[in-house]
């Protein structure tokens, strides 16, 4: 041999030296459909790159990938070992080519492994120690309609697992809502002869497009706690790891049919429409405040797909919506969804008046075909409430004083002027003794007027005084956000300036009032005899009270309105 050769055969050997071998093995043979192994990489020398599995997932499910290395000493000896594991579960049976596999400047020889169908003897759900049922209550969902999903794990009586994970639901082609159903179920059963632990898990899937779907195999990963050579690969580990598949299920989700003709769509089991009021509508007075309370409760469907509850009211009732609220419930048979919606409601004029009936289309799941949930039409009466003006004893017995002065004074009249004709010939000091009394009866009146001005003046200061308390007292609560106290302070304020009107309820002020204060008015008197107003804004109210001061122009204009409500 001459050097030239020599040199290319040192130069081949010293190539396969500094390239590393990956040896590929897997844990166990035969490989059967879905049931998870392990593919094993080995290299004698050290790779620092991480290897690409990605060209794995075409006829496999990459559940996890794990690295680890090791050196040992051995009579003089280091010898090291660096492994890579990739767990898989085959999507397909027979002989599956996987290519190879890049580890940096590395790569790994192609791999062929066999993939074998489970025979009848080899049942997942006669032998097995683990496996995992799934099913549908149907294969042909509506769209947008309940469709439960229900996962049984069994597990043999001899095992324990020190810990567990079920994978999550995935879906081909299609982002459907997925929510759990209740709690997990747990039972015993026994099949041919082996007794098994079972836990039970659902699920409500609610379809968002029409079409083929396709729910992916579900997971299982388990470890146990003791020390076997069932599934592991691994000598130095006391546990053993499991995992187990479910199989994919295949539906056809319906679209919304032709014949639905409502405007949305509520595919659902069962659908009721319910209404209650917080007072009596058959006894409900005008200007009190009431709560009309419409519930929406559906078997089969999420809260968040129900619609609102639309109802006319008549236009002589003011209505104050609050946010519709949302709830969810479920039993054996799926989802129950509940929508309320609430609306205060003041009448502001007696009478009877009628409430539309309120219809909304859904399309029974249960008989397939569309039905109408109806609430029926009704009638309610409005009472008045606007009391009787209270006579006042004492203003009656003062108009009867004024009243019989005046006549009294005329009469007086009368006769003074028949006298002066009839005695049109009397003396002159008659005449002076006449004009000495009218001089003094009109110092008398003057001097009576001055201590009047006294006296009114006085009871002005007093009413003034009284006044500016009442607005303190009205202000303070307003501040405080208080509603009970500034309605009383609000009485007693009307009360000082109009005694003989008998304001007692506000709703009579409302009379009284610029359409912005009538507003804040009937906040109040919601906030006080409604349950929808939790929080009362008393800066916003003090505001608008102040302002009738200002709106002097509508007052002025319009006859039989009092005075301004606040003074300045």
């Amino acid at each position: 041999m001459n050097y030239k050769s020599l040199i290319a055969l040192s130069l081949l050997l010293f190539s396969k030296l500094l390239l590393a071998e990956i040896i590929i093995k897997v844990d166990r043979d035969p490989i059967v459909i879905d049931e998870s192994f392990h593919l094993i990489f080995e290299s004698e020398r050290r790779i620092d790159a991480k290897p690409d599995f990605s060209s794995l997932t075409y006829a496999f499910s990459v559940l996890d990938t794990r690295h680890r290395s090791s050196t040992q000493i051995s009579n003089g000896k280091i010898n090291y070992l660096q492994t890579w594991i990739a767990t898989l579960i085959p999507n397909k049976t027979g002989t599956i080519d996987i290519p190879s596999i890049r580890f940096g400047k590395e790569m790994s020889k192609p791999f062929s492994i066999n993939i074998v169908a489970r025979s009848k003897s080899n049942q997942a759900d006669i032998t097995d120690d683990v496996f995992v049922n799934v099913e549908v209550n149907t294969k042909t969902p509506y769209v947008q309609a309940q469709l439960i999903y229900t996962v049984r794990l069994y597990i043999a009586k001899q095992i324990i697992f020190a810990k567990s994970s079920l994978g999550e639901i995935k879906v081909i082609d299609s982002e459907p809502v997925i929510k759990k159903l209740g709690e997990d179920r747990n039972f015993d059963t026994q099949r041919n002869g082996k007794r098994y632990r079972v836990i039970e898990r659902q699920f409500v899937i609610f379809p968002q497009n029409s079409g083929p779907m396709t729910i992916q195999p579900l997971i299982f990963k388990g470890q146990t706690g003791g020390a076997t050579d069932f599934f592991s690969f691994d000598r130095f580990s006391k546990s053993v790891s499991i995992i187990k598949r479910s199989k994919a299920v295949e539906l056809n989700v319906k679209p919304i049919p032709d014949s639905f003709t409502g405007d949305t769509w509520l595919p659902a089991k069962q659908l009721s429409i319910e209404e209650q009021w917080s007072i009596d509508p058959s006894k409900l007075k005008q200007g009190e405040a009431t709560t009309r309370t419409l519930t929406l409760k559906v078997s089969g469907l999420a809260s968040s797909h129900l619609p609102e509850i639309k109802s006319e009211l008549p236009s002589t009732f003011k209505q104050y919506p609050d946010q519709p609220e949302f709830n969810e419930s479920s039993n054996e048979d799926g989802y129950i969804g509940f929508r309320r919606d609430k609306v205060a409601i003041i009448p502001i004029e007696e009478g009877v008046y009628t409430l539309p009936s309120i219809s909304i289309p859904w399309w029974n799941t249960n008989l397939d075909k569309m039905e109408i949930a109806k609430l029926p039409e009704s009638y309610i009466q409005i009472e008045s409430n606007i009391a009787a003006l209270t006579i006042n004893p004492a203003v009656e017995q003062q108009k009867t004083i004024n009243k019989d002065a005046v006549n009294e004074s005329t009469d007086n009249k009368k006769n003074s002027s028949t006298s002066i004709i009839s005695n049109k010939g009397e003396p002159i000091w008659k005449w002076m003794s006449l004009l000495s009394l009218v001089l003094w009866l009109l110092t008398l009146i003057f001097f009576w007027r001055s201590k009047r001005s006294h006296f009114v003046d006085d009871t002005k200061d007093e009413v003034n005084l009284s006044q500016r308390k009442n607005m303190k007292k009205i202000k303070d609560a307003c501040k405080s956000n208080d509603p009970k106290l500034t309605q009383q302070a609000l009485l007693d304020w009307a009360k000082l300036n109009w005694p003989d009107k008998n304001i007692n309820n506000l709703n009579l002020l409302k009379k009284y009032s610029n359409e912005s204060f009538k507003l804040k008015l009937d906040e109040l008197n919601i906030c006080l005899y409604g349950s929808l107003i939790s929080e009362w804004d008393g800066t916003g109210f003090l505001n608008s009270f102040e302002s009738q001061s200002s709106d002097k122009k509508e007052l002025k204009n319009t006859k039989g309105k009092l005075e301004p409500l606040y003074k300045t």
